[in-house]
């Protein structure tokens, strides 16, 4: 574990936060995750929200008001420290998924921020990204995504799709050769998942990742 000094901290609508740190010659592919915490406090792992290029750390946090450490980093102002693991996991993309197969990128709530660094870090990805949410002021940082993102609300028509994701995967006729990136909630991963192979997608082309 290291000490990162924060650049920034932007607020983002539904009590979200992206916060930067110094990056201090950090290594990490593209869909790890690391801890973030405060000093004789407590950590937590969040996925990696900025690119493999950039000179610097981000990470992509929902406040959790009676959470432990969540609401305590909402706190921190640029300057301020925290404490940093290293980088871990295999949610990341192989060297074939970096071609011309299409990926489709299915998230619920802040589980878009691995797919931010996917293609933060190799912009001329072939991709679709899917985002799951109550409502279209939680679609996160959306245009950065621009026409490759679809958002699809529960809990009103402001999105792209009124409706979860599986009902939107449903919905579509799917590339049985693309490759399926899943993150979020662990419901939604058994759903998608289960929508997928019902459509002929074989189970060696889909990688999921449970909610950070």
């Amino acid at each position: 574990m290291n000490l990162h000094t924060i650049i920034s901290k932007r607020e983002l609508a539904g009590a979200a936060f992206v916060l930067r740190f110094e990056r201090n010659g950090l290594i990490f592919e593209p869909g790890q995750h690391l801890t973030v915490g405060i000093k004789d406090d407590d950590d937590r792992p969040y996925s990696i929200y900025s690119g493999i290029n950039d000179d610097y750390i981000e990470v992509l946090i929902k406040e959790v008001k009676n959470g432990n450490i969540s609401n305590k980093l909402k706190l921190l102002q640029q300057g301020d420290l925290v404490v940093v693991g290293s980088p871990h996991g295999s949610f990341t993309l192989d060297q074939e998924m970096l071609g011309t197969e299409k990926l489709w990128l299915i998230a619920t709530g802040t589980g878009i921020s691995p797919f931010h660094s996917f293609v933060r870090s190799f912009p001329a990805l072939n991709y679709q990204i899917i985002h799951g949410i109550r409502s279209h002021n939680e679609a996160y940082e959306k245009e950065f995504f621009g026409d490759h993102y679809i958002c699809c609300t529960t809990g009103d028509s402001s999105g792209n799709f009124k409706g979860r994701v599986t009902d939107y995967l449903k919905s579509e006729d799917l590339d049985e050769s693309a490759y399926f990136f899943l993150c979020g909630n662990y419901n939604m991963l058994d759903d998608v998942y289960e929508v997928l192979t019902s459509k002929g997608i074989n189970g060696a082309q889909i990688k999921s990742e449970g909610y950070f």
